[in-house]
């Protein structure tokens, strides 16, 4: 997993989001791990982290086709903030969580 300034390039496709704020990409690439639900729960832990820290938002970007990673950030609290595009790194479905969000959601359960 990564995760890296959404502001380091004027042209990124999250630039526009709030000052502080960071995207994530991350590879599960063992198949007997695929469909377990780490994808979900490792990205949850580093939103922890990141929130902790005083990210605002966190954004990701999958490949509107891949409905596992899809699945797997909205289980984490990722919802679309847009429609799918064509960007220099290939097609992305923008989604994002904000801080807030989250906050509200833990307090709530």
């Amino acid at each position: 997993m990564q995760d890296y300034a959404v502001h380091g390039w004027e042209d990124h496709h999250f630039f526009r989001l709030p000052k502080g704020s960071r995207g994530i990409d991350q590879f599960i690439g063992e198949p007997d791990m695929i469909e377990k639900g780490h994808g979900s729960a490792f990205i949850a832990e580093r939103l922890t982290t990141l929130f902790e820290e005083g990210v605002p938002v966190v954004a990701t970007d999958p490949d509107p086709a891949n409905a596992r990673a899809i699945a797997a950030y909205r289980r984490a609290g990722f919802r679309e903030f847009g429609a799918p595009q064509a960007t220099r790194w290939g097609p992305v479905l923008p989604m994002k969580v904000c801080r807030q969000a989250v906050s509200s959601w833990r307090n709530e359960s």
